[in-house]
């Protein structure tokens, strides 16, 4: 990671040279503050939710608290060797690649899954997650390419060859929303959110429990950057 030296007073009136990372400016303009607030308290809230279940001692709940502990931490894992928006060192690409590709295996797998369907159930329900038919296209080719790396990087290929940084940017973007969409959507009396998204070609379904819920979500506690599908009613 990129560093820097900070010189800092240390005791008896001599400075110290420390090396820190280098992690840049994050900026909020003070209008825009109540808002961060809300949307952040609104996801802090749905996350305590959801790891509360691991509080008890019920399969279903504790099962769900694990999956997104395990998520969040291989996202953070990939964010910690990302260097800026679009960036990472070469040697890291490859790992960063299967931390998002976990991250988004721990939401969106289901216990009833088997071995070989794994990548296209991953695909189909990262798309269904999305409510207009081009994000959802996006959606599938995005994790389409992530399964090929992951692939070539379990046969001894070298990923970076396979995607480019660009394509490992829109990879984490989209790790991201589907991350903030499960914890949206992910219902509290089910195990998890799979069956739900496996059942979107029932118009009901989708409208019920996919579509009103985001809508919902993002109309009252919007980002500062509402997401493109989803449009307020």
């Amino acid at each position: 990671m990129p560093t820097t030296i900070r010189v800092y007073e240390g005791r008896h009136g001599r400075e110290e040279e420390v090396e820190v990372r280098d992690t840049g400016e994050f900026h909020v303009p003070a209008a825009c503050l109540p808002a961060l607030a809300d949307f952040c308290a609104a996801l802090s809230a749905k996350i305590d939710a959801v790891m509360a279940g691991a509080t008890h001692d019920r399969k279903v709940v504790n099962r769900r608290a694990r999956r997104l502990e395990r998520a969040a931490r291989h996202l953070l894992a990939a964010y910690q060797r990302t260097y800026n928006d679009d960036g990472v060192w070469d040697v890291e690409a490859d790992e960063l690649h299967l931390d998002y590709v976990i991250a988004l295996e721990a939401l969106l797998i289901s216990p009833n899954d088997k071995r070989e369907g794994i990548a296209d159930n991953i695909r189909s329900r990262a798309a269904a997650l999305f409510l207009a038919p081009d994000h959802q296209e996006e959606a599938t080719e995005i994790v389409r390419r992530a399964y090929k790396a992951r692939s070539a990087y379990v046969h001894g290929d070298v990923i970076k060859d396979q995607i480019g940084q660009e394509q490992l940017r829109t990879l984490r973007l989209l790790t991201l929303q589907v991350i903030l969409r499960w914890l949206v959507l992910t219902p509290s009396d089910t195990e998890d959110l799979a069956p739900l998204l496996d059942a979107v070609a029932q118009d009901t379904v989708r409208e019920n429990h996919i579509s009103q819920p985001l809508r919902a979500f993002f109309t009252t506690t919007p980002p500062r950057n509402r997401p493109a599908d989803v449009t307020a009613t």
